[in-house]
């Protein structure tokens, strides 16, 4: 069984809930008496994954800021599922999902948690992950027919973190050689000379040191390219054609275990300033070429919830902090910037802004939440809880304060920011903001970067009038 649904789906119960038949029909299920035991199985009681609360072992969640830093008591729902009783004494489902991406096996159903704005978008924000600032898309890679978007999301990264570190090359070091010929290279080894070349027969046996290729990095680095090729076809190394040339010719002809994975991560040349990118990269080839779990397997994912995801919110918030650094050159864009209040106090915090934007010369600041859910501008799509959290930021900075406000991905196209003075109250100038990024699903490159251009010019205006 197997089930779609994307982030922050149903987390503020605005959506029905799903009736027994609609439920077989989305697991593509028969409607009989033992697929209908296997669903209540799997909703018998509500089940809940959280992040850091009793997260399980198997589920795996990796982060693109190492330093990320939650609240003690900030809420970080990853699944939830549970039913009920409705009309007519027929079963009720919710499902419930928060801001990870990826996928999770419970109770022998595979649940692929997407994001619901598409492929371009989704690209661009790992792009800028990786300081890449492509101005248009030529390559169309095959979907990953696993619908596995966690596999769709490591293979992009790894993909884009190899065109990065290759630019100096493969990593490469001196080792030592001794070649008999007529030719001289590095030193004569006179024991050699002794024992065999007396009477000189016209060749010497010399010593020299020469560069190569790790061979443990080659063998995973074309492995792993290799197994992506597999599910999403050519297109998806097509800009590396030359370096997977290259792997394929040094390649050693043996398949790599987990051994010679830990050798290429450990090797002393990755140390090295110059091939240092390549730490990200034989970690992504890792997950890829060791983690089976990646794929559905009953007999496994029976026995325990297990899973992969990655936290689209924060991949949000360092996109929008990378967009907004590129075109503002004259501020400082701090992201997840620690706030402690009432240090001294028992009840102190550390409250952590997801974007303050300060400006070099004036000091000033702007203040801004990035929120990945939907916005269609309606009364519910502003959550309570985000509302008074950016209110609180904007109170800290409020000697220094021009502007603060919530940042989303647009399901619907503005011209001008919903903008008002902050708390309504037109005793000050500060001004508040609900804005973002216009993002549709069948949305091209080119739209989406026409996009972000509308949104930094819509900031440009809110900060300049204050300046």
């Amino acid at each position: 069984m197997k089930i779609n649904r994307p982030v922050n789906h149903n987390f503020y119960k605005k959506k029905a809930p799903i009736s027994e038949s609609a439920l077989c029909k989305e697991f593509n299920v028969k409607d009989t008496k033992a697929n209908k035991n296997k669903l209540q199985q799997i909703f018998s009681s509500v089940y809940e994954l959280k992040l850091g609360v009793e997260q399980p072992k198997q589920v795996k969640v990796f982060n693109f800021k190492r330093n990320r830093i939650f609240e003690q008591d900030q809420e970080r729902l990853i699944l939830k599922l549970y039913s009920k009783e409705g009309i007519n004494q027929e079963k009720e489902y919710y499902i419930q999902t928060g801001l990870y991406a990826g996928v999770v096996f419970y109770k022998g159903c595979k649940i692929n948690i997407t994001t619901e704005y598409g492929d371009t978008f989704l690209k661009r924000m790992l792009n800028f992950v990786n300081d890449i600032y492509v101005e248009n898309e030529m390559v169309k890679a095959k979907k990953d027919k696993t619908e596995n978007q966690f596999l769709f999301i490591i293979a992009h990264l790894f993909i884009q973190s190899l065109e990065k570190a290759v630019v100096l090359g493969l990593p490469q070091q001196y080792q030592k050689h001794q070649e008999r010929s007529q030719k001289v290279r590095g030193s004569i080894n006179f024991n050699e000379y002794l024992k065999r070349d007396i009477p000189f027969q016209g060749k010497l046996t010399t010593t020299f040191r020469e560069q190569k290729y790790i061979q443990e990095i080659v063998d995973v680095l074309h492995l792993a390219l290799r197994k992506l090729e597999s599910i999403f076809g050519r297109e998806i190394h097509s800009r590396l054609l030359g370096l997977s040339q290259l792997l394929k010719q040094q390649y050693s002809g043996r398949f790599v275990n987990y051994e010679t994975i830990q050798k290429a991560k450990t090797h002393q040349t990755i140390n090295n300033p110059m091939y240092s990118g390549f730490k990200k990269v034989l970690e992504y080839a890792e997950i890829i070429l060791l983690n089976k779990d990646l794929m559905f397997d009953n007999e496994k994912q029976n026995l325990a919830t297990s899973g992969y995801l990655f936290d689209i919110a924060e991949l949000f918030e360092l996109y929008l902090e990378k967009l907004l650094s590129r075109n503002f050159p004259d501020w400082f864009v701090h992201g997840q910037e620690e706030i402690r209040i009432y240090p001294n106090q028992f009840y102190r915090r550390r409250l952590f802004p997801d974007l303050v934007m300060e400006h070099k010369k004036s000091g000033k600041i702007a203040v801004f939440d990035a929120k990945f859910k939907k916005m269609q501008m309606t009364y519910n799509d502003v959550d309570r809880n985000d509302l008074h959290q950016i209110h609180s930021y904007s109170g800290y900075y409020r000697n220094n304060l021009i502007a603060s406000g919530l940042l989303y991905p647009l399901s619907k196209d503005i011209k001008e920011p919903h903008t008002e003075t902050l708390y309504g109250n037109n005793s000050n100038e500060i001004k508040f903001i609900v804005d973002g990024i216009y993002v549709r699903n069948d949305q091209s490159m080119k739209a989406l970067i026409e996009a972000e251009k509308v949104f930094i010019q819509r900031i440009t205006n809110t900060l300049k009038t204050n300046e």
